[in-house]
């Protein structure tokens, strides 16, 4: 009764993993593209808060400062980037979009070890070395998407401004990225203590 209720769950979970490996890349890719179809350009977006135009106030890509502040901002601070020397061009959108795709790209292995992950339970692989070596991933994974989440961004700023004459990127780390760094360690630590104990209990069963 008890295996049989495991393996439904486990056999739900499993499907929803797979739905959702399906659909972390198919959203980044309807994100970063949506304005062909007159949605927002996150991409250009992107780049104007790259070039630290992320303040002004823009309409079509004319800014709507007025001439007098304009002059007051070139006293009190350097000229900032001039947009129309950035162009967005296709391989400039494909490449930042490949680069986007990087933390995707490591999310789609959690979910892929996760499936797996239960898949080994609907089988009643509850504790075994093939299990366990799984969390281990799951562990690793987890820091590697604390990198990824941490280089992806400037990655994706230098990309959109690879046609300019300067390249723009700013590495920024918040708390929710070392999270994910604890998270794969505590996890990579479950696992070996978890690969312990699957080799003592196997002992003590030939001793026996």
């Amino acid at each position: 009764m008890k295996y049989n209720k495991l393996e439904r769950m486990s056999s739900l979970i499993e499907w929803i993993l797979l739905f959702a490996l399906l659909a972390t890349p198919l959203m980044t890719l309807t994100d970063t593209w949506s304005h062909l179809l007159g949605g927002n350009d996150s991409l250009h977006d992107e780049l104007v808060k790259a070039l630290g135009h992320d303040g002004d106030k823009v309409f079509n890509g004319v800014p709507l400062k007025t001439q007098e502040d304009q002059a007051l901002g070139t006293l009190l601070t350097q000229p900032a980037p001039v947009l129309s020397d950035y162009p967005l061009t296709f391989g400039t959108r494909l490449l930042a979009t490949l680069i986007m795709l990087l933390p995707d790209l490591v999310f789609m292995l959690i979910l892929w070890q996760l499936h797996q992950l239960f898949r080994g339970y609907r089988h009643a692989m509850l504790f075994t070395f093939g299990q366990i070596r799984r969390y281990r991933w799951l562990g690793l994974l987890l820091c590697a998407s604390f990198v990824a989440e941490i280089i992806t961004m400037p990655l994706v700023d230098i990309a959109l401004t690879m046609q300019g004459p300067e390249l723009h990127g700013t590495i920024s780390i918040g708390s929710s990225d070392f999270r994910l760094l604890l998270a794969g360690l505590i996890v990579s630590a479950l696992a070996l203590v978890m690969r312990e104990a699957k080799q003592l209990a196997d002992e003590q069963q030939l001793t026996v």
